[in-house]
Protein backbone atom coordinates (compact mmCIF):
# COMPACT_ATOMS: atom_id res chain seq x y z
CA UNK A 1 0.00 0.00 0.00
CA UNK A 2 2.88 2.41 0.76
CA UNK A 3 4.14 1.97 -2.81
CA UNK A 4 0.90 3.40 -4.17
CA UNK A 5 1.53 6.75 -2.44
CA UNK A 6 2.88 9.56 -4.72
CA UNK A 7 5.43 10.75 -2.14
CA UNK A 8 8.41 9.04 -0.51
CA UNK A 9 6.85 7.67 2.72
CA UNK A 10 8.06 5.91 5.86
CA UNK A 11 5.69 4.30 8.38
CA UNK A 12 6.81 3.43 11.93
CA UNK A 13 4.14 1.72 14.09
CA UNK A 14 4.68 1.81 17.82
CA UNK A 15 6.67 -1.28 18.77
CA UNK A 16 7.06 -2.35 15.12
CA UNK A 17 9.67 -2.06 12.40
CA UNK A 18 9.94 0.87 10.05
CA UNK A 19 8.37 0.35 6.63
CA UNK A 20 9.44 2.50 3.62
CA UNK A 21 7.99 2.67 0.12
CA UNK A 22 10.00 2.41 -3.09
CA UNK A 23 10.29 6.19 -3.53
CA UNK A 24 11.75 6.53 -0.04
CA UNK A 25 14.29 3.79 -0.65
CA UNK A 26 15.39 5.49 -3.89
CA UNK A 27 16.41 8.51 -1.84
CA UNK A 28 18.14 6.44 0.84
CA UNK A 29 21.91 5.91 0.93
CA UNK A 30 21.35 2.16 1.42
CA UNK A 31 22.48 2.06 5.04
CA UNK A 32 20.39 -1.01 5.90
CA UNK A 33 17.17 -1.50 7.83
CA UNK A 34 16.35 1.50 10.04
CA UNK A 35 15.62 0.81 13.68
CA UNK A 36 13.27 3.77 14.04
CA UNK A 37 11.85 6.67 12.05
CA UNK A 38 14.69 9.04 12.99
CA UNK A 39 17.25 6.57 11.65
CA UNK A 40 15.20 6.18 8.48
CA UNK A 41 15.19 9.95 8.03
CA UNK A 42 18.94 10.13 8.69
CA UNK A 43 19.50 7.68 5.83
CA UNK A 44 18.17 10.20 3.30
CA UNK A 45 18.95 13.56 4.98
CA UNK A 46 22.40 15.11 5.42
CA UNK A 47 22.03 15.36 9.19
CA UNK A 48 24.95 15.44 11.59
CA UNK A 49 24.82 13.85 15.04
CA UNK A 50 23.48 16.96 16.79
CA UNK A 51 20.73 17.32 14.22
CA UNK A 52 19.76 13.67 14.66
CA UNK A 53 19.57 14.18 18.44
CA UNK A 54 17.46 17.31 18.01
CA UNK A 55 15.10 15.45 15.64
CA UNK A 56 14.60 12.72 18.24
CA UNK A 57 13.68 15.32 20.86
CA UNK A 58 11.20 17.07 18.55
CA UNK A 59 9.57 13.81 17.48
CA UNK A 60 9.31 12.67 21.12
CA UNK A 61 7.14 15.70 21.87
CA UNK A 62 4.59 14.94 19.12
CA UNK A 63 1.11 13.87 20.18
CA UNK A 64 -1.81 12.59 18.15
CA UNK A 65 -3.67 15.53 16.67
CA UNK A 66 -0.64 17.86 16.61
CA UNK A 67 0.24 19.62 13.34
CA UNK A 68 2.91 17.80 11.31
CA UNK A 69 6.51 18.41 12.36
CA UNK A 70 8.36 19.92 9.36
CA UNK A 71 12.12 19.34 9.04
CA UNK A 72 14.18 20.54 6.07
CA UNK A 73 17.67 19.52 4.97
CA UNK A 74 19.75 18.64 1.89
CA UNK A 75 19.69 15.06 0.63
CA UNK A 76 22.57 12.88 1.78
CA UNK A 77 23.10 11.44 -1.73
CA UNK A 78 22.85 14.86 -3.50
CA UNK A 79 23.41 17.93 -1.27
CA UNK A 80 22.30 20.24 -4.11
CA UNK A 81 18.75 18.94 -3.64
CA UNK A 82 16.73 20.06 -0.63
CA UNK A 83 13.71 18.31 0.82
CA UNK A 84 11.22 18.84 3.60
CA UNK A 85 10.08 15.92 5.76
CA UNK A 86 6.64 16.14 7.36
CA UNK A 87 6.26 13.85 10.38
CA UNK A 88 2.78 13.15 11.78
CA UNK A 89 1.89 11.30 15.01
CA UNK A 90 -1.24 9.14 15.03
CA UNK A 91 -2.60 7.07 17.89
CA UNK A 92 -0.30 4.12 17.17
CA UNK A 93 2.33 5.18 14.66
CA UNK A 94 4.56 7.83 13.16
CA UNK A 95 4.37 8.64 9.47
CA UNK A 96 6.93 10.64 7.49
CA UNK A 97 6.64 11.96 3.91
CA UNK A 98 9.23 13.76 1.80
CA UNK A 99 8.57 16.77 -0.44
CA UNK A 100 11.36 18.20 -2.58
CA UNK A 101 11.71 21.96 -2.09
CA UNK A 102 14.85 22.65 -4.14
CA UNK A 103 13.05 24.87 -6.70
CA UNK A 104 11.13 26.67 -3.96
CA UNK A 105 14.30 27.27 -1.94
CA UNK A 106 16.14 28.50 -5.05
CA UNK A 107 13.29 30.91 -5.79
CA UNK A 108 13.26 32.09 -2.19
CA UNK A 109 17.00 32.73 -2.28
CA UNK A 110 16.67 34.63 -5.58
CA UNK A 111 13.82 36.69 -4.14
CA UNK A 112 15.83 37.38 -0.99
CA UNK A 113 18.80 38.47 -3.11
CA UNK A 114 16.61 40.84 -5.10
CA UNK A 115 15.14 42.20 -1.88
CA UNK A 116 18.63 42.74 -0.46
CA UNK A 117 19.64 44.61 -3.62
CA UNK A 118 16.55 46.84 -3.43
CA UNK A 119 17.05 47.57 0.27
CA UNK A 120 20.72 48.35 -0.34
CA UNK A 121 19.76 50.74 -3.14
CA UNK A 122 17.21 52.47 -0.91
CA UNK A 123 19.84 52.79 1.81
CA UNK A 124 22.16 54.55 -0.65
CA UNK A 125 19.62 57.28 -1.45
CA UNK A 126 20.38 60.84 -0.34
CA UNK A 127 16.66 61.24 0.40
CA UNK A 128 14.89 59.74 3.36
CA UNK A 129 12.58 56.84 2.37
CA UNK A 130 9.60 55.59 4.40
CA UNK A 131 7.15 52.79 3.57
CA UNK A 132 3.86 52.39 5.47
CA UNK A 133 1.29 49.60 5.14
CA UNK A 134 -2.43 50.04 4.52
CA UNK A 135 -2.98 50.44 8.27
CA UNK A 136 -0.47 53.31 8.33
CA UNK A 137 2.13 51.28 10.21
CA UNK A 138 5.84 51.38 9.49
CA UNK A 139 7.17 48.71 7.14
CA UNK A 140 10.61 50.05 6.29
CA UNK A 141 12.78 53.15 6.35
CA UNK A 142 16.27 53.72 4.99
CA UNK A 143 19.45 54.98 6.62
CA UNK A 144 18.93 58.57 5.48
CA UNK A 145 15.49 58.74 7.08
CA UNK A 146 16.95 57.81 10.46
CA UNK A 147 19.69 60.43 10.03
CA UNK A 148 17.19 63.19 9.23
CA UNK A 149 15.00 62.29 12.21
CA UNK A 150 17.74 61.34 14.65
CA UNK A 151 15.73 62.50 17.69
CA UNK A 152 13.05 59.86 17.03
CA UNK A 153 15.16 57.28 15.15
CA UNK A 154 14.51 54.69 17.86
CA UNK A 155 10.77 54.95 17.16
CA UNK A 156 11.08 53.97 13.50
CA UNK A 157 10.45 50.26 13.95
CA UNK A 158 8.32 47.91 11.81
CA UNK A 159 4.71 47.80 12.98
CA UNK A 160 4.71 51.13 14.84
CA UNK A 161 1.80 53.40 13.88
CA UNK A 162 2.86 56.50 11.96
CA UNK A 163 0.68 58.73 14.16
CA UNK A 164 2.40 57.45 17.31
CA UNK A 165 5.85 58.10 15.86
CA UNK A 166 4.88 61.64 14.84
CA UNK A 167 3.38 62.51 18.23
CA UNK A 168 6.31 61.21 20.26
CA UNK A 169 8.73 63.00 17.95
CA UNK A 170 6.80 66.25 18.48
CA UNK A 171 6.80 65.76 22.24
CA UNK A 172 10.57 65.28 22.12
CA UNK A 173 10.95 68.64 20.37
CA UNK A 174 11.98 67.31 16.96
CA UNK A 175 9.76 69.67 14.95
CA UNK A 176 10.32 73.43 15.35
CA UNK A 177 6.72 74.35 14.52
CA UNK A 178 5.32 71.88 17.07
CA UNK A 179 7.09 73.37 20.09
CA UNK A 180 4.46 74.69 22.50
CA UNK A 181 1.53 73.44 20.38
CA UNK A 182 2.00 69.69 20.02
CA UNK A 183 -1.69 68.66 19.78
CA UNK A 184 -2.56 71.29 17.19
CA UNK A 185 0.55 70.57 15.12
CA UNK A 186 0.08 66.78 15.20
CA UNK A 187 -3.56 67.09 14.09
CA UNK A 188 -2.59 69.29 11.15
CA UNK A 189 0.35 67.06 10.22
CA UNK A 190 -1.80 63.92 10.19
CA UNK A 191 -4.45 65.69 8.12
CA UNK A 192 -1.89 66.57 5.46
CA UNK A 193 -0.48 63.04 5.66
CA UNK A 194 -3.91 61.48 5.05
CA UNK A 195 -4.50 63.85 2.12
CA UNK A 196 -0.98 63.18 0.73
CA UNK A 197 -0.32 66.93 0.66
CA UNK A 198 3.31 68.03 0.09
CA UNK A 199 4.84 69.41 3.28
CA UNK A 200 7.83 71.62 4.01
CA UNK A 201 8.85 70.68 7.53
CA UNK A 202 11.10 72.79 9.76
CA UNK A 203 13.13 70.67 12.18
CA UNK A 204 14.38 71.89 15.53
CA UNK A 205 18.02 71.62 14.39
CA UNK A 206 17.35 74.24 11.69
CA UNK A 207 17.03 71.95 8.72
CA UNK A 208 14.12 72.06 6.26
CA UNK A 209 12.62 68.84 4.89
CA UNK A 210 10.29 68.55 1.91
CA UNK A 211 7.90 65.60 2.26
CA UNK A 212 6.35 63.98 -0.81
CA UNK A 213 4.06 60.96 -0.35
CA UNK A 214 2.11 58.69 -2.71
CA UNK A 215 -0.38 55.85 -2.24
CA UNK A 216 0.77 52.32 -3.15
CA UNK A 217 -1.33 49.74 -5.00
CA UNK A 218 -2.12 47.85 -1.78
CA UNK A 219 -3.31 50.98 0.05
CA UNK A 220 -0.06 51.78 1.83
CA UNK A 221 2.00 54.97 1.56
CA UNK A 222 5.50 55.49 0.22
CA UNK A 223 7.23 58.78 0.94
CA UNK A 224 10.45 60.70 0.36
CA UNK A 225 12.06 63.17 2.78
CA UNK A 226 14.25 65.64 0.86
CA UNK A 227 16.66 67.98 2.65
CA UNK A 228 15.99 71.46 1.18
CA UNK A 229 17.92 73.42 3.82
CA UNK A 230 20.33 74.94 1.29
CA UNK A 231 17.44 75.84 -1.00
CA UNK A 232 15.68 77.58 1.89
CA UNK A 233 18.86 79.48 2.74
CA UNK A 234 19.16 80.58 -0.89
CA UNK A 235 15.51 81.70 -0.91
CA UNK A 236 16.02 83.67 2.29
CA UNK A 237 19.17 85.26 0.86
CA UNK A 238 17.28 86.24 -2.30
CA UNK A 239 14.49 87.70 -0.18
CA UNK A 240 16.97 89.71 1.88
CA UNK A 241 18.70 90.93 -1.29
CA UNK A 242 15.34 91.95 -2.78
CA UNK A 243 14.48 93.88 0.39
CA UNK A 244 17.92 95.48 0.38
CA UNK A 245 17.58 96.46 -3.29
CA UNK A 246 14.17 97.94 -2.57
CA UNK A 247 15.60 99.96 0.32
CA UNK A 248 18.50 101.12 -1.84
CA UNK A 249 16.14 102.11 -4.65
CA UNK A 250 13.95 104.01 -2.19
CA UNK A 251 16.98 105.76 -0.73
CA UNK A 252 18.28 106.56 -4.20
CA UNK A 253 14.92 108.03 -5.19
CA UNK A 254 14.87 110.08 -1.99
CA UNK A 255 18.42 111.30 -2.56
CA UNK A 256 17.59 112.16 -6.15
CA UNK A 257 14.57 114.10 -4.98
CA UNK A 258 16.62 115.91 -2.34
CA UNK A 259 19.42 116.62 -4.80
CA UNK A 260 17.00 118.16 -7.31
CA UNK A 261 14.48 120.06 -5.15
CA UNK A 262 11.62 121.92 -6.85
CA UNK A 263 10.57 125.05 -4.97
CA UNK A 264 7.40 127.00 -5.66
CA UNK A 265 8.52 130.63 -5.10
CA UNK A 266 5.20 132.14 -6.24
CA UNK A 267 1.95 131.11 -7.83
CA UNK A 268 2.85 129.21 -11.00
CA UNK A 269 6.54 130.03 -10.57
CA UNK A 270 8.88 127.10 -9.91
CA UNK A 271 12.55 127.21 -8.90
CA UNK A 272 14.82 124.26 -9.74
CA UNK A 273 18.34 124.75 -8.31
CA UNK A 274 21.00 122.42 -9.80
CA UNK A 275 23.76 121.61 -7.31
CA UNK A 276 26.80 119.38 -7.84
CA UNK A 277 27.97 117.31 -10.79
CA UNK A 278 25.32 116.37 -13.33
CA UNK A 279 25.54 113.59 -15.87
CA UNK A 280 22.95 112.66 -18.45
CA UNK A 281 21.13 110.28 -16.06
CA UNK A 282 20.83 112.82 -13.26
CA UNK A 283 19.73 115.67 -15.53
CA UNK A 284 17.16 113.34 -17.13
CA UNK A 285 15.72 112.62 -13.66
CA UNK A 286 15.57 116.34 -12.92
CA UNK A 287 13.81 117.14 -16.19
CA UNK A 288 11.29 114.32 -15.72
CA UNK A 289 10.42 115.57 -12.21
CA UNK A 290 10.27 119.13 -13.51
CA UNK A 291 7.88 118.36 -16.36
CA UNK A 292 5.58 116.36 -14.06
CA UNK A 293 5.53 119.22 -11.54
CA UNK A 294 4.79 121.80 -14.28
CA UNK A 295 1.84 119.81 -15.54
CA UNK A 296 0.55 118.99 -12.06
CA UNK A 297 0.85 122.57 -10.68
CA UNK A 298 0.08 124.39 -13.95
CA UNK A 299 3.37 126.31 -13.74
CA UNK A 300 4.00 129.16 -16.18
CA UNK A 301 7.68 129.98 -15.48
CA UNK A 302 10.51 127.68 -14.39
CA UNK A 303 13.73 129.19 -13.07
CA UNK A 304 16.62 126.73 -13.58
CA UNK A 305 19.60 127.89 -11.51
CA UNK A 306 22.96 126.35 -12.55
CA UNK A 307 25.15 128.34 -10.16
CA UNK A 308 26.15 125.19 -8.27
CA UNK A 309 27.05 123.11 -11.35
CA UNK A 310 30.83 123.04 -11.87
CA UNK A 311 30.75 121.56 -15.39
CA UNK A 312 28.08 121.46 -18.09
CA UNK A 313 28.97 119.16 -20.99
CA UNK A 314 27.30 118.74 -24.37
CA UNK A 315 24.84 116.08 -23.21
CA UNK A 316 23.67 118.13 -20.21
CA UNK A 317 23.41 121.28 -22.33
CA UNK A 318 21.31 119.56 -25.02
CA UNK A 319 19.13 118.03 -22.31
CA UNK A 320 18.44 121.55 -20.98
CA UNK A 321 17.52 122.69 -24.50
CA UNK A 322 15.13 119.77 -24.88
CA UNK A 323 13.66 120.64 -21.49
CA UNK A 324 12.99 124.21 -22.70
CA UNK A 325 11.20 122.86 -25.77
CA UNK A 326 9.12 120.46 -23.66
CA UNK A 327 8.18 123.28 -21.27
CA UNK A 328 7.00 125.46 -24.16
CA UNK A 329 4.75 122.63 -25.31
CA UNK A 330 3.29 122.56 -21.79
CA UNK A 331 2.76 126.35 -21.87
CA UNK A 332 5.65 127.25 -19.58
CA UNK A 333 8.83 129.29 -20.05
CA UNK A 334 12.35 128.33 -18.96
CA UNK A 335 14.66 130.90 -17.37
CA UNK A 336 18.31 129.92 -16.76
CA UNK A 337 20.31 131.74 -14.11
CA UNK A 338 23.82 131.61 -12.68
CA UNK A 339 25.85 130.69 -15.76
CA UNK A 340 29.46 131.37 -14.68
CA UNK A 341 32.00 132.78 -17.14
CA UNK A 342 33.94 129.51 -17.47
CA UNK A 343 30.72 127.59 -18.07
CA UNK A 344 29.65 130.20 -20.63
CA UNK A 345 32.96 129.78 -22.47
CA UNK A 346 32.51 126.01 -22.44
CA UNK A 347 29.01 126.29 -23.89
CA UNK A 348 30.22 128.63 -26.65
CA UNK A 349 33.11 126.27 -27.44
CA UNK A 350 30.65 123.39 -27.63
CA UNK A 351 28.44 125.37 -30.01
CA UNK A 352 25.40 125.23 -27.73
CA UNK A 353 22.79 127.79 -28.81
CA UNK A 354 20.87 129.23 -25.84
CA UNK A 355 19.49 132.21 -27.78
CA UNK A 356 15.92 130.92 -27.51
CA UNK A 357 16.12 130.71 -23.73
CA UNK A 358 15.89 133.63 -21.28
CA UNK A 359 19.07 133.88 -19.18
CA UNK A 360 19.84 136.02 -16.13
CA UNK A 361 23.10 136.65 -14.35
CA UNK A 362 22.09 135.28 -10.98
CA UNK A 363 19.24 133.68 -9.14
CA UNK A 364 17.94 136.96 -7.73
CA UNK A 365 17.56 138.51 -11.18
CA UNK A 366 15.94 135.39 -12.47
CA UNK A 367 13.35 135.22 -9.70
CA UNK A 368 12.54 138.93 -10.10
CA UNK A 369 12.07 138.39 -13.83
CA UNK A 370 9.79 135.45 -13.21
CA UNK A 371 7.70 137.36 -10.69
CA UNK A 372 7.24 140.25 -13.10
CA UNK A 373 6.20 137.91 -15.90
CA UNK A 374 3.74 136.04 -13.71
CA UNK A 375 1.71 139.09 -12.70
Amino acid sequence: MLDTLPLPTAYAPDGGSVQCNRLWLELSDGGGVARDLVEACAQILAWNESEVAAARQWIATLSAGDPPLQLAAPLRRDPTRHVQIMILRSEAALTAQVVEVTALLTAQRAAQHQLDVILSALDSLEEGFLLLDKDDRIVFCNRRYRELYAISADLVTPGRPFAEMIRIGAERGQYAEAIGRVDEWVAERLRKHAALEPVEQHLADGRWIRIVERRTADGGIVGLRIDITELKKAEELRRQLAVREEVIATQAALLAELSTPLLEVATRVLLAPMVGAFDSARVATLIESLLQAVQRRQVRIVVLDVTGVPVIDTQVAHAILQCATSLRLLGAQLVITGIRPDVAQTLVALGVDLSTIVTRADLRDGVQYALRQSR
